[in-house]
C-alpha cells in the first residue's frame, strides 16, 4: 500500500449523524486509524433514514455517507468498564473529535481538562451548534441545533427561495458539512502546531461560526450599504442565477462588460449591450425582472439545456446546466475527479461513495481498497491490539453488555 500522508495518526471518534463524521471521514481518507467509538446498539445514523437491504444484510442509507474507512467499537462509555477503555485509548491517540452537545462530554468524565492529564499531546476537536465556552464565549452554547437551525440563525436561510415566497429549507445538511471540514482543517493546524510546541490543544467548531462565515458579503452589504440581502435576485450582478429551458434550467452568470456584451450577442439582443438601465452589475439587477429576465428567458427557454449551455460556453459566457443527481451519476467529470469511490460493504457488497475533494498529489484518496465498518466490527480487534485484552475477557465484557 501507497503511504499517505496521515499514516501513523491514531483518531478516537466519538461523532455521529453528519458534522463530526465529515471531519473523521477526511482524518481516515489521508491515512488516520479513526477507531469510531459507538454505543451498544449503535449511533443514530445507523437507525435514522432509508434502510436498504443487500446480500449480506440490512443497513442504512445515513450510514453510508460518512463512515468510510473507520473501524467500528460498539462500547457502553457510561459503564465503569467501558470509560476505563476509552481513557486507555486516548491515551494511544492523537486526535479525539465529537460532535456532542456541549457538556455531554464532561459529564461522562471526558472534558479537556482530563483529556489532556491523560494525554497532553491530544488534539480534541468539538463540533456543536454554537461552539463551547472554553475557547471563546458562547452564549446559546445549550440551544439545541441541527444544521438547519445554525443556518436560519446565521442568515442564510433568509437568502434562499423566491422573493415573493417564504424562506426555504437549501435541501442538505449545508453547515454540517462545511462545519466537519472546517473542523478538519482546524484538527490539522492542531497537529501542525503540537509539532512546533510539544502539547496538543483544543479546536472548537460552532455551526454558527461556519454558516455565518458563508453569509459574508451580504453581512458587508448591510454593514456598509444598509440594506438587507433578501431571497431572490442577487443585488449585485444580473443576469445571475437560473434560466428556464424546454427540459430543465440552466445557469448564466455574468460579472463583467465583456461577459454582458457576448450574452446580448449570443442571445441576438446586442440592443441591450449599451443600454443605460444595464450599464452595471447592479443596475442590471435592479432590472433584472423588468429587462434582463425576459431577455434572456425568451431565448434560453427555445432551446434544451444542451443547446443552450453549448451555444453560451461557445461565445465565451459562464454558464451550466442545472444537473439532477441522476445526471451526476453519468457525468465523466465525476469519474475523472475520482468523486465516486468504490467501498466495501459488508451488508451491501461494492458500493461506490461520495469522493474526497481535496487532492493532495503525494496522497490521493481513493487509491487503496477502503470500506464500511458494520457495526461493533472491530470491536475485538481493537480490545486486542490496543488495549492487549484476551478473548475470555473480550467474551466477559460482551456478556456484561460493556461492549456490544
Amino acid at each position: 500500500m501507497r503511504t499517505r500522508a496521515l499514516d501513523g495518526l491514531t483518531v478516537i471518534d466519538l461523532t455521529q449523524v453528519v458534522s463530526g463524521a465529515v471531519t473523521s471521514m477526511m482524518l481516515a481518507d489521508f491515512g488516520a486509524e479513526v477507531i469510531k467509538i459507538e454505543p451498544i446498539g449503535g449511533e443514530t445514523y445507523r437507525k435514522a433514514g432509508y434502510e436498504l437491504h443487500g446480500p449480506g444484510g440490512s443497513t442504512n442509507l445515513n450510514i453510508l455517507r460518512f463512515s468510510r474507512g473507520k473501524k467500528s467499537v460498539e462500547l457502553d462509555l457510561k459503564s465503569e468498564r467501558g470509560a476505563a477503555m476509552l481513557a486507555e485509548l486516548v491515551t494511544q491517540a492523537d486526535v479525539l473529535v465529537e460532535n456532542f452537545r456541549p457538556g455531554v462530554l464532561d459529564r461522562l468524565g471526558f472534558g479537556w481538562e482530563r483529556l489532556h492529564e491523560l494525554n497532553p499531546r491530544l488534539v480534541y476537536t468539538s463540533i456543536s451548534g454554537f461552539g463551547h465556552d472554553d475557547v471563546l464565549p458562547s452564549p446559546y452554547q445549550d440551544l439545541p441545533a441541527y444544521a438547519i437551525i445554525a443556518e436560519a440563525m446565521a442568515g442564510l436561510t433568509h437568502l434562499a427561495g423566491e422573493a415573493d415566497r417564504p424562506p426555504a429549507w437549501m435541501g442538505f445538511a449545508m453547515s454540517d458539512i462545511f462545519s466537519g471540514t472546517c473542523a478538519f482543517a482546524g484538527t490539522m493546524i492542531a497537529l501542525r502546531d503540537r509539532d512546533r510546541t510539544g502539547e496538543g490543544t483544543r479546536v472548537d467548531l460552532g455551526m454558527f461560526d461556519a454558516s455565518l462565515f458563508m453569509n459574508d458579503l451580504p453581512m458587508a452589504y448591510q454593514e456598509h450599504l444598509g440594506e438587507s440581502m433578501g431571497r431572490g435576485q442577487y443585488a449585485l450582478q444580473s443576469p445571475w442565477g437560473p434560466f428556464a429551458t424546454r427540459d430543465g434550467y440552466v445557469i448564466i452568470a455574468v460579472l463583467n462588460g465583456r461577459e454582458w456584451a457576448a450574452l446580448c450577442r449570443c442571445i441576438d439582443r446586442p440592443d441591450l449591450v449599451d443600454h443605460p438601465d444595464l450599464a452595471t452589475g447592479h443596475l442590471r439587477s435592479k432590472a433584472h425582472e423588468a429587462l434582463v429576465r425576459p431577455a434572456v428567458e425568451a431565448w434560453t427557454s427555445a432551446r434544451t439545456r444542451a443547446e443552450a449551455v453549448a451555444a453560451l460556453q461557445a461565445a465565451r459566457v459562464p454558464s451550466a446546466p442545472v444537473n439532477t443527481t441522476e445526471d451526476l451519476l453519468e457525468d465523466p467529470q465525476v469519474d475523472a475527479r475520482q468523486m465516486r469511490q468504490e467501498t466495501a460493504s459488508r451488508d451491501l457488497g461494492t458500493i461506490r461513495t461520495i469522493g474526497n475533494p481535496i487532492k493532495v498529489a503525494s496522497s490521493l484518496v481513493g487509491q487503496e481498497p477502503t470500506s464500511l465498518p458494520g457495526l461493533g466490527e472491530h470491536t475485538d480487534e481493537v480490545l486486542r491490539s490496543r488495549l492487549g485484552l484476551e478473548d475470555t475477557t473480550i467474551a466477559a465484557l460482551r456478556e456484561s453488555k460493556v461492549i456490544g
